[in-house]
């Protein structure tokens, strides 16, 4: 493998996926990378099913050396519930992971000693020859800096000043549920299936995920469940605050979810899911809830400073595609550093490339939740440009 020569460190914020598939991709390139990380400790992956799709299971398999297929689970039919209590079913072989998974594989390949947690970065500068990585009183200079701190970056506005997210209109409720927890008919009725129900705005999903220390074994899976649905500011402000009255803003963990809004989830839940649905929501001890935003970056890179992942597109949940596009950035980074004849020319490569898919994700996203009847009055005013506010 070779890089431009003069490339030789890299710096990310952020050790999410996003950072993570940069880490190891420009390892692998025979780049001093370090990863700033502003948590600590593994982060808790409870709720996060991810549609396996082609570039990640390439990733998984070519930098991580380990096989897709042994740490995901497969679906080989889609199945709809309808509104006159019928299921439609028609085949399409998909496989299904866990953030987690895609993590703990990303992580065994990196050194450990290069992913530093619990260090926020606090400050980014450009410099002459790449960036100027600023951690507590410590500053480190680096070739190339790349942002990665998710959709809610602290350090976006360098390279896009107009890429901050909007509120959609709507939320997602969340859950997961140990596949051992759930009645045998029920665990029956799911698997083998990509399970949907679309209601009146509204939309309810549900996959088998592998569990703890990703396991696919029958028995020790988890269903991962996503019920899409309407709130305006004042319902996203409500469900939002916790069961001590502390308010989060765009989303809620797992166990915080206050007593009044699990009771309505329930109601609702009892009122207008099919059967089969209703019942993973009740056998849900810890439901959470996160808002769908809409994100889109005009530019990627500021000289020797890029925006990946979530940081630059917050594309929404309907397109599976945001762990894909974390990891085509970090390909298509790759690619570019190894085969460009300088690093401007790479660097231009790579943005050109990741803002036209990043784009054309973004508008997918965008239609898909406009034909659900999804998007609130919020989505409108923006798509109309009547106004420029942020969530």
């Amino acid at each position: 493998m070779t890089a431009t020569p003069d490339i030789t460190s890299v710096g990310i914020v952020g050790g999410s996926l996003a950072g993570l598939f940069h880490a190891v991709a420009l390892t692998g390139l025979g780049l001093e990378v370090d990863v700033w990380e502003r948590s600590t400790g593994r982060p808790d992956d409870r709720g996060a099913g991810i549609v396996l799709q082609p570039g990640v299971a390439w990733f998984l398999r070519e930098f991580c050396v380990v096989d897709p297929d042994r740490v995901s689970v497969p679906v080989t039919h889609r199945q709809f519930f309808t509104g006159d209590g019928n299921v439609r079913i028609m085949p399409m072989r998909q496989r299904m992971i866990s953030w987690g998974t895609i993590y703990q594989a990303l992580r065994d390949v990196l050194p450990a000693e290069r992913y530093h947690d619990g260090q926020p970065v606090t400050a980014l500068a450009p410099s002459a020859a790449g960036a100027t990585v600023h951690v507590g009183e410590a500053a480190r200079a680096v070739d190339l800096a790349i942002i990665a701190d998710g959709s809610s970056s602290r350090h976006r506005g360098l390279v896009t000043p107009d890429g901050a997210p909007r509120y959609a209109g709507y939320v997602a409720y969340r859950g997961v549920v140990d596949e051992a927890d759930l009645p045998k008919e029920l665990v029956a009725r799911f698997d083998d299936r990509f399970s949907f129900w679309d209601g009146d705005r509204s939309q309810f999903l549900c996959y088998f995920i592998p569990g703890d220390f990703g396991t696919t074994a029958t028995g020790r899976r988890r269903m991962n469940w996503v019920w899409y649905t309407r709130a305006d500011r004042p319902e996203l402000a409500r469900v939002t605050t916790d069961r001590d009255g502390t308010r989060h803003g765009l989303s809620l963990p797992p166990g915080l979810l206050a007593p009044q809004v699990r009771t309505d989830l329930l109601a609702r839940a009892r009122s207008t899911l099919p059967p089969p649905l209703c019942h993973l929501v009740e056998h849900t001890a810890e439901p959470f809830v996160q808002a769908i935003l809409d994100a889109r970056a005009t530019r990627m890179r500021n000289h020797r400073i890029l925006l990946t992942g979530d940081a630059a597109f917050v594309v929404r949940p309907h397109t599976a595609a945001s762990t894909e596009k974390a990891a085509a950035d970090a390909i298509t980074l790759f690619q570019a550093l190894r085969q460009a004849p300088s690093s401007d020319t790479a660097l231009q490569t790579w943005e050109r490339l990741r803002l036209a898919e990043g784009t054309a994700i973004h508008d997918q996203g965008v239609g898909l939740g406009r034909r659900l009847g999804l998007d609130g009055p919020e989505a409108a005013a923006v798509a109309d440009g009547r106004t420029g506010e942020e969530p």
